[in-house]
């Protein structure tokens, strides 16, 4: 058990629902390798929230509890409370800063290091979308951030239907108010790539722009399903991602996670080489050339 002394780990959750499961991750690993309670700030990164995002992660089993508003420092991270808690953390050794600040240079290798004094909160602030900052957590990961299976109908029916499938392949489409994007060229060699090891794959298609994929897409003969708002939300879809034993993924986190999290044995991830985005492929993913779209 923690000790009453000891203070806790407190993640700044913001973005969107992958971003916010990068946040909590890089949290809950550090918060297990001190052996420190952990708890969120679910109040300040969306303060200022340019498209109205909201926190998600309470749809999850995580192991967590929502900060106070002391500890969330107040107001949003531009704010006074936060540079006046970042200026006074720069004082200490990196390794022992209490607001640790991803742009501030703390990387994998500085964040495996971290070691904040017990009298003060540790606070992360960051997106953290790197496996690395969180591998050794991975299996413990997997269950906090397990998607529920879904409730609605027209899911389960999909649900039925990928598990019923000999190979299923989950590939994602990010394109509606979305930028940089990724062409067709990038999803039609990766759909040959898997085709080459998995010839009785069945494609199952995620995403927001489903006319261009029906438009663009080269299936060559192979079986294909566009699920196309079959999910209640998001949370569905990515329940209904990790049940596919393949992914080709987008430029985005949330596409990222429905492949790492669904970790079958065997699995094979093709993922953009050049994302537009700071996202890093996860270990054994395959890097697949691409061009992007601005």
């Amino acid at each position: 058990m923690t000790p009453a002394s000891t203070s806790p780990v407190v993640a700044l959750i913001k973005g969107g629902l992958g971003n916010q499961m990068f946040c909590y991750a890089a949290g809950r690993a550090l918060a297990l390798r001190l052996g420190r309670e952990f708890q969120l700030d679910v109040r300040t990164g969306f303060q200022r929230d340019d498209y109205g995002r909201s926190y998600r992660l309470n749809r999850f089993p995580i192991i967590a509890t929502e900060a106070t508003e002391k500890l969330c420092l107040g107001g949003d991270t531009r704010s006074w409370s936060h540079k006046l808690a970042r200026t006074f953390s720069k004082w200490s050794k990196p390794e022992s800063r209490s607001y640790v600040a991803e742009k501030e240079g703390i990387t994998p290798v500085a964040f495996a290091r971290l070691a904040p004094s017990t009298d003060k909160p540790a606070y992360l602030n960051g997106y953290w979308q790197d496996e690395a900052y969180f591998a050794n957590a991975a299996d413990r990961l997997r269950k906090d951030l397990a998607p529920p299976v879904p409730v609605s109908e027209a899911a389960l029916e999909a649900r039925r239907l990928i598990l019923s499938a000999a190979t299923p392949v989950m590939l994602h489409i990010r394109r509606e108010r979305y930028t940089p994007r990724l062409g067709e060229k990038y999803y039609n060699d990766c759909i040959s790539a898997c085709l080459d090891q998995f010839p009785n794959a069945t494609f199952f298609v995620f995403g927001d722009d489903f006319a261009w994929a029906r438009e663009h897409l080269v299936f060559e003969g192979a079986s294909v399903r566009f699920l196309d708002r079959v999910g209640a939300d998001e949370i569905e879809d990515l329940h209904l991602m990790t049940c596919c034993r393949h992914a080709i993924v987008a430029n985005s986190s949330f596409s990222w996670w429905g492949a790492w999290l669904g970790h079958h044995p065997g699995q094979q991830v093709w993922t953009p080489a050049d994302p537009g985005w700071p996202v890093k492929p996860a270990a054994g993913w395959t890097a697949i050339a691409n061009d992007l779209e601005r």
